[in-house]
């Protein structure tokens, strides 16, 4: 009962059969075929055609996928495509309730704790609309202040 049985093998809690590894894969011998007739081709001056891969050897199918169609619908596409910009309804009345606070732009910065520049760009109707930084504003100066219309 000591000889080792395919079936009691791993019953025994060991397999003793024999597993080899090798270091590497082997190459399919097509590609070796093919670079020796490519070679041969080059050699008689035979007629070669070869073709670029685009982005060869790098993750990124996902990016690429479609880029053809979407290059050419930009390409069809004649409006120009611009990020929509506070209303001059709300920067006149972010200057006002600030005005009748009697606050700096740069104090009400620091109250928010954002950059001056942000309090500049919406009072002057160059920001683009944030929903949050107009609610903070609008608890900030205690006033209710006119929001962008939803798209």
């Amino acid at each position: 009962d000591a000889s080792p049985d395919c079936d009691n093998a791993m019953a025994d809690g060991q397999d003793w059969n024999t597993v080899s590894f090798t270091k590497r894969p082997s190459k399919p011998p097509s590609a070796a075929a093919n670079k020796q007739e490519f070679n041969k081709a080059l050699r008689e001056g035979g007629s070669i055609e070869s073709t670029k891969k685009f982005a060869g050897g790098k993750n990124t199918a996902l990016a690429t996928a479609g880029a053809g169609i979407n290059a050419a619908r930009l390409d069809a596409e004649t409006e120009e495509l611009r990020h929509q910009k506070v209303d001059i309804g709300l920067s006149k009345a972010i200057q006002q309730a600030r005005m009748a606070k009697g606050v700096t732009q740069d104090a009400l910065a620091k109250q928010l704790n954002i950059d001056k520049k942000i309090i500049a760009e919406y009072e002057n109707g160059k920001a683009i609309p944030n929903g949050q930084v107009i609610a903070n504003i609008e608890r900030a100066l205690g006033t209710k202040l006119p929001r962008p219309p939803k798209k």
